[in-house]
């Protein structure tokens, strides 16, 4: 046998559908690291059974299946098949292919065949025990096994060696039957007690149905007796009902005439209520649509006012600007004609210092003359005259500066004077502005407070509102909860009424006696007994189970009238009915005097329940030797008190009868026709209750709603005074902001004048300073001149005689010099003066087309405002408008609404008079059914004696009955049998039927615990048996594989020794198994001391003694040589190329020797990421294949 095939799709990293086809011999798997190699050992491992997540090297099972990658989504199971070739039979099955498949699906569930065939996993695991490929089996080695072979531990490898022993099979069977014994232990302790425990409740049940079958016989002819009596009751009979019938059908059809009205007016009020609710909705949107557009509205009128302010303001600086645009066109032709004038003087300057420059050019030429004969003074004079010449122009130039400083002085002054001027006029305006602005904040103020009041009126009102709101959202609640309330109950008593119109919960046979009185076709009926008598609702339960099927019974007039009713059921084939003619019920009331005292104890049946004084014997008959009490633990201790002489029912409802029978347990919970009868008679108070709340909750509501209307309407007007306050606000409070853009302005203007009037102070203080140096320098002038004319005046007096011609050429030439340099002087100060005028009017100029522009841009904000003024007024009629239209149709609807409140209050009165008439009819009708229900409760009443007593019908009844020869004799023979009964005292009658089977489970049981301990001595041999052939198993086995261990290892090693010892040879099924190695040229020593290589080495070489002693089908071995240099895997591979001939080998490698000494080689590469894929490469082939190729 050998594995032919391995198949994998969704396993780990094989999504796709992948096919291994192997063959005898050594196949070798490689490819890189997480390439997916140790996937398919993990395939076959999972195959073969196995359960551990972990093993499989995951977390959790799950993870065994393809779990998806960027590119593939993940699959929602996965499968692997083995397919083994069985022609010799190997395995214990008649096939000569075997496939193994186990299939895992991602929500846990778990499949495995063989063949195809569904099977278990004990199957599988059954399958391959002893054969070395179970789950614990050594057809699988990895490193992992390795380490556990050579563990610390020597009790841990026990399971390899057993596998290899063949001893597995027997273990299991052996733990399977210790399983068995264990239960079949427990169970036979579990019966021992439960026979003990049977063995002593057998004689005292024994006593006890022979106590009961007694019991029996007593009860079984009073049975007969009592049965014949109330038979013979019953034929006596009579009914009568057609008068009330027909009553009755005219009453139902009045109102059944009255009800189609009350609905239609129910409908036509539900229909004008939504409606008028329609109309409140939208009403109170179109308030909501007119609070919005008059916010709008106060919003508009607010920029409106805002919008003005700014313009007022724009205003105002625009007129300011046009002032000083005035004033400084004012300036600048001022400076403009001081300008032309100075050119003019300019001009005429020019004009003289030509004519004078000429003039003295001829008297330098007249000079030149007499100098050339003056001599030596001449020259000295002149010099001194150049000198004084040079004083006269410096003095002339400081005139002319000191004359240009004092005009520039005066116009300091003047602008001086102009500041003041404004700077008083800005202080004035900003004081009275300031005053203003103590009025606008006064005003806000008081309009602040009429706002805040207005808003507290408001929110006083609103609150109102909300409370009246909230009061009448509650009152339309509870009108609501009580209309719901009204109608469900209403709903309730048509049903009940139904249900007693139509005798529901009746019999069949009642129903039609009932119906045929209805229709007049029987007469002296008074009704069921259920419907004669009342009873309050603590005791309804226990009435109710008192009396029993008798409820139903027919209380009629006579016994003609019964006789009658008991014809007509007869001719038309209608049943049976028990009826109670009053002439013939007589009470049945024993000495009461004995219970009234007694704890627990309620009352009487009869006095419980009420009816009309006719039906007092009535009552008397059915209840008055029924005892009501509070619960079973009272009433079985007033029933052992009494003897059993009365009926006792428990207000829930269980029973003892007189006979000592006692009936119970839970109750159905649908009403009975008696609490029925209760309930209806409550409904209809409740109803009244109901709809008195109705009128009052209505009245109050209407209130309510008048109540909100007007704080609606205060809230309103309070909210009109609110906008008012609020637009006044905002028109003052736009006031303010424009009178604060002005004073800021102003304040800026004051702040602009301040600063230039300090400049201006600045300016004042440097020309004083110039022009007390221009004075400074004059003087000086003046004293040099003077001393240079001194020294002129010396030198001209030693030459007046020589030169006098000279001397008056000299004057002459010296005046015109003086008036020339005056002259220039003048000229060059007004030349400064003009230029500093144009510097200024330059400046000015500037100025002024930056005004002009400021003063252009506050005009079209002027524009825009003014456009936008415009706009918001037409908004605001818009808004206003809308307001109006709002409020006009708010006013109809409301109309409408009043409208629609009238029409709905007009029907709801018709219907509230149209119930009262309903009411009187269903009253008329209930009387007439109450009447009704009374005719026939007598019968009914001992029809349910019948049942209570002896679960008899009528029909059953007749079989019992016997001939009596006299009714009083049979009463004493009943008194006698009850004496009798009595004495036997508490009787179980359950126990004939409990001794049989007890009687019975002891035989039984008893012969179950033989079986057990017949069992338990079987399981002991076997499980004795089995560990003998176990152990005799192994030792032989184990000498065995430690022969082969011995040589195997000097095959490998080449030398050296190798031994396998068991711990404790008096347990060999148990003990450890220690191994010992000597290496070739080494002491013994101890497996932990040896290398990893050496430790390796040596697990192999046990395991190929195992497989040498039992080989298995096929060997998968995952990199156990990876701990083997290179000389040593050539001994690995070659040692595995000697066994390939009995076992098949599949290798997981890394190494070059390993695959060398393969015959095919199986690639696994991974190139799709997540994606494994496998290549497969015979090198037999690739040889011969080079082999043939030419050289």
């Amino acid at each position: 046998m050998y594995l032919k095939s391995i198949e994998l799709q969704g396993f780990k990293s094989f999504p796709d559908k992948t096919v291994v086809h192997l063959s005898s011999g050594i196949s070798a798997i490689v490819g890189p690291n997480g390439s997916g190699k140790s996937n398919i050992v993990d395939a076959i491992r999972w195959v073969l059974g196995e359960q551990s997540a972990k093993t499989l090297r995951g977390s959790k099972m799950e993870d065994v299946i393809f779990g998806g990658t960027k590119k593939r989504t993940a699959q929602g199971f996965c499968e692997i098949s083995l397919t083994l070739d069985n022609t010799e039979r190997a395995l214990d099955l008649d096939f000569s292919e075997i496939t193994v498949t186990r299939r895992y699906y991602r929500s846990g569930e778990s499949e495995f065949f063989l063949n195809r065939r569904a099977v278990r996993l004990k199957d599988v695991h059954e399958l391959f025990m002893d054969t070395g490929l179970g789950r614990d089996g050594y057809s699988i080695i990895g490193q992992g096994r390795i380490d556990e072979i050579l563990s610390v531990r020597s009790a841990d490898r026990r399971e390899i060696f057993e596998e290899a022993a063949g001893i597995s099979k027997y273990r299991y069977r052996k733990e399977e039957s210790e399983r068995k014994l264990a239960s079949t232990e427990e169970n036979l302790v579990r019966i021992r007690d439960i026979v003990a425990e049977l063995a002593a409740q057998v004689e005292p049940l024994r006593e006890q149905a022979e106590k009961a079958k007694s019991f029996l016989l007593l009860r079984d002819e009073l049975r007969m007796l009592e049965v014949s009596v109330w038979l013979g009751t019953l034929e006596r009979l009579k009914d009568d009902l057609a008068r009330v019938s027909v009553d009755y059908g005219n009453a139902e059809r009045l109102l059944s005439a009255h009800r189609r009205e009350q609905e239609e007016l129910y409908a036509r009020v539900e229909a004008l209520t939504a409606e008028m609710h329609e109309r409140e909705r939208e009403i109170e949107r179109v308030r909501e649509e007119i609070r919005a557009i008059e916010a709008r509205e106060a919003e508009a009128a607010g920029s409106i006012a805002v919008a003005r302010a700014n313009l007022q303001n724009n205003e105002e600086n625009i007129s300011l600007r046009e002032r000083e645009l005035l004033e400084h066109g004012e300036r600048i032709d001022g400076l403009l004609a001081q300008r032309e004038a100075r050119r003019t003087r300019l001009a005429e300057l020019d004009r003289t210092i030509a004519e004078s420059a000429a003039q003295s050019e001829q008297l330098l030429a007249q000079a030149r003359a007499a100098a050339e004969a003056s001599g030596s003074l001449s020259t000295r004079i002149d010099g001194l005259r150049s000198q004084l010449f040079a004083k006269e122009q410096e003095k002339n130039a400081a005139h002319s500066a000191h004359a240009a400083l004092a005009a520039s002085e005066q116009e300091l002054n003047a602008r001086g004077g102009a500041l003041a001027s404004e700077t008083e006029e800005t202080r004035a305006r900003l004081a009275a502005e300031e005053q203003t602005a103590g009025e606008i904040d006064r005003s806000i103020a008081e309009h602040e407070e009429k706002r805040d009041s207005a808003q507290n009126m408001l929110r006083g009102f609103e609150l109102r509102g909300e409370k009246r709101e909230k009061k009448v959202s509650e009152l339309a609640l509870g009108l609501d909860a009580t209309e719901r309330e009204y109608a469900a109950k209403s709903d309730r008593l048509s049903l009940l009424r139904a249900l007693e119109r139509e005798y529901e919960g009746f019999s069949g046979s009642v129903r039609r006696v009932m119906q045929a009185a209805e229709k007049g076709a029987l007469r002296g009926l008074h009704g069921p007994v259920s419907r004669l008598i009342a009873v309050d609702d603590r005791y309804s339960v226990a009435i109710e189970i008192a009396l029993g099927a008798s409820m139903q019974n027919i209380v009629v007039d006579s016994e003609n009238a019964a006789k009658a009713a008991i014809g007509y059921l007869k001719s038309n084939d209608a049943g049976r009915a028990t009826f109670l003619p009053l002439t013939a019920v007589r009470p049945r009331r024993g000495d009461r005097r004995e219970l009234a005292h007694e704890s627990g104890f309620q009352g009487w049946g009869d006095e419980l329940a009420r009816a009309e004084a006719c039906y007092g014997d009535l009552l008397g008959s059915l209840l008055g030797n029924t005892a009501v009490v509070d619960h079973i633990d009272s009433a079985i201790a007033l029933a052992k008190k009494t003897g059993y002489a009365f009926r006792i029912v428990t207000l829930d409802g269980q029973l003892i009868q007189s006979s000592g029978a006692m009936t119970g347990g839970s109750l159905n919970k649908n009403i009975g026709i008696l609490s029925r009868a209760n309930e209806l008679k409550r409904l209809e108070g409740e109803l009244t209750e109901l709809e008195a709340r109705r009128n009052t909750q209505t009245h109050a509501l209407a209130e309510a709603k008048r109540e909100l209307e007007a704080a609606q309407y205060e809230a309103g007007v309070a909210r009109g005074e609110l906008r008012a306050a609020q637009d006044a606000l905002l028109a003052s409070g736009a006031q303010k902001q424009q009178h604060e853009a002005l004073v800021r302005a102003l304040r800026e203007r004051q702040a602009e004048l301040r600063r230039e009037s300090d400049a201006l102070a600045g300016r004042k203080e440097a020309l004083a300073a110039q022009l007390a140096e221009n004075e400074r320098d004059a003087q000086k002038i003046e004293q040099e001149m003077e001393a240079l004319l001194g020294q002129i005046t010396a030198q001209a007096q030693g030459m007046e005689q020589k030169e006098s011609e000279r001397g008056t050429l000299a004057d002459r030439l010296a005046a015109l010099r003086e008036t020339l340099a005056s002259v220039r002087s003048e000229r060059e100060s007004l030349s400064a003066t003009l230029a500093q005028g144009d510097e200024l009017i330059a400046s000015l100029s500037g100025d002024r087309a930056a005004k002009e522009a400021a003063a252009a841009a506050l005009t079209q904000k002027s524009c825009e405002l003014r456009a936008q003024i415009e706009r918001l007024d037409e908004e605001r009629a818009a808004l206003a408008a809308a307001v109006e239209q709002k409020r006009v149709l708010l006013g109809a609807m409301t109309e409408e609404k009043l409208r629609i409140e009238g029409a709905r209050q007009k029907c709801d009165t018709q219907s509230k008079n149209k119930g009262g008439e309903l009411l009187n009819l269903e009253r008329e009708r209930s009387r007439l059914e109450n009447k009704k229900t009374q005719l026939g409760m007598e019968e009914q009443q001992l029809i349910d004696r019948l049942w209570e007593s002896y679960e008899l019908t009528r029909a059953t009844a007749a079989e019992v009955r016997i001939e009596l020869e006299s009714v009083p004799a049979a009463n004493r023979r009943i008194g006698e049998l009850r004496g009798a009964m009595k004495k036997l005292g508490t009787v179980n009658l359950a126990a004939i039927e409990e001794y049989a089977k007890v009687s019975e489970r002891y035989e039984f049981l008893s012969t179950q615990q033989k079986d057990l301990e017949k069992a338990k001595e079987s399981l002991l041999r076997v499980i004795r048996d089995l560990t003998g052939s176990m152990e005799t198993l192994f030792a032989e086995q184990f000498a065995l594989i430690n022969e082969s261990f011995a040589s195997t290892f000097i095959d490998i090693f080449g030398g050296g020794k190798a031994s396998l010892r068991l711990e404790d040879e008096s347990d060999i099924l148990n003990c450890g198994i220690e191994i010992r190695v000597e290496l070739p040229g080494k002491a013994q020593r101890a497996i932990s001391l040896l290398s990893g290589g050496e430790k390796a080495f040596v697990a192999i070489a046990l395991y190929f003694a195992i497989i040498k002693v039992r080989p298995t089908p096929f060997v998968v071995l995952d990199e156990i040589e990876a701990a083997l240099d290179d000389v040593n895997v050539s001994r690995y591979i070659a040692y595995i190329r000697g066994l390939c001939a009995q076992t098949q080998f599949i290798l997981i490698t890394h190494r070059r020797g390993t695959m060398e000494g393969s015959d095919i080689l199986y690639g696994v590469t991974m190139q799709e990421e997540g994606v494994s894929k496998l290549l497969a490469l015979n090198l037999s082939e690739v040889e011969e294949k080079i082999k043939l190729k030419p050289n």
